[in-house]
């Protein structure tokens, strides 16, 4: 259950609605897989078409940070407006071949749930009882997916939940499958298309959102995420009275002090929660009690807030070389025995190893 920069959109779905639920799901994963490295690689992109897929993405990834903290309604819609646009350049941009493996990519991601795609359905022919034991088998399956996902959420060990989440996936594929004739299962093979190794997947590249100075800074005369490409950037949205945010000002003062400043850089963004958090002499003042030596950009209007789609304080998002979003971990870093700051300090670590591309 990885932490991934992706839209949030809990799949609590019956029977019945299980379809509309398919297609934005359809949506996501294409989305997603625009931005993974591995799947961008069997694409076979040439050298002309490189640099005009990454302009694409990256103009169109500005559009995107802001449906991320948007009512779910209004997300889903905006993204969807926004993937048709995607769509449409990218069938101009790529190969027949390429759009191909684009789609069975696209299917293997989506997984089991790929059986309710519009296409495939084409594809299949089911019979009415077909479809039917379909949905009810994936409106079962997502219902207990929840289900494990709220133990997750409630604490539980998340070992036992893991190998309990397999072995769900593995009892519903099988079922699904055979409710498919021979020939429908060779079908739905073609339509998947080689595998690639799952393992190679999660690391989307996102481009972030330039920094906006609405309201001044703190131990900064301003900075510009532009100008600091050749370095690994951590971007921390907080507030100054945010419980959460004060658990994880040790860990950002362990980062700023034990990472070089010529290949590191740290920067808060303090947006307010509450009407105290609006009085700027008092964040400064906060900063300078807290110890937070690294720059930090007072953001009064919630300008970057919006910009980012950000929806949690503390929320931290971690930036390679290149000026792109590698990883992201909402909320306090070893919130209930989480190791996030472990996890985040490791990756920050393996991208300083990195040169820029």
């Amino acid at each position: 259950m990885h932490r991934t920069l992706r839209l949030a959109v809990t799949c609590l779905v019956l029977a019945a609605g299980i379809a509309a639920a398919e297609d934005f799901r359809a949506v996501d994963a294409y989305w997603v897989l625009l931005h993974e490295p591995a799947a961008v690689a069997e694409l076979k992109l040439t050298s002309a078409q490189r640099p005009r897929y990454q302009e694409l993405l990256d103009s169109f990834d500005l559009r995107f940070f802001p449906y991320r903290n948007k009512p779910r309604e209004e997300a889903e819609a905006g993204v969807t407006k926004l993937v048709d646009e995607v769509r449409a350049e990218m069938r101009d941009l790529l190969t027949a071949r390429q759009q191909e493996r684009l789609s069975q990519l696209t299917l293997r991601r989506l997984g089991m749930s790929s059986m309710l795609q519009a296409d495939v359905v084409a594809a299949l022919k089911y019979t009415t009882a077909q479809r039917t034991k379909i949905e009810t088998l994936l409106g079962d399956l997502q219902t207990s997916l929840a289900d494990l996902e709220k133990r997750v959420q409630a604490g539980e060990t998340r070992e036992p939940l893991d190998k309990k989440y397999k072995d769900v996936q593995a009892t519903a594929q099988k079922k699904l499958l055979q409710t498919l004739k021979p020939a429908q299962q060779t079908t739905w093979q073609a339509l998947l298309g080689p595998d690639v190794d799952p393992g190679k997947y999660g690391q989307p590249v996102y481009k972030v959102p330039e920094l906006i100075t609405t309201d001044g800074w703190i131990n900064s005369n301003g900075l510009k995420l532009a100008d600091l490409r050749g370095k690994v950037v951590v971007v921390h949205f907080y507030a100054c009275g945010c419980i959460n945010c004060i658990r994880n000002y040790p860990w950002y003062r362990a980062w700023h002090e034990k990472f070089p400043p010529e290949d590191f850089v740290l920067i808060g963004i303090h947006s307010p929660e509450t009407s105290a958090e609006h009085n700027l002499d008092h964040v400064r003042q906060k900063a300078t009690e807290e110890q937070l030596n690294f720059p930090i950009l007072l953001d009064d209007k919630s300008a970057n807030w919006k910009a980012w789609g950000n929806s949690m304080w503390p929320s931290v998002y971690v930036i390679d070389r290149d000026g792109y979003l590698r990883h992201f971990w909402p909320g306090e870093l070893n919130w209930q025995g989480n190791n996030g700051e472990k996890v985040m300090r490791e990756r920050i670590e393996t991208l300083l190893k990195k040169k820029a591309r």
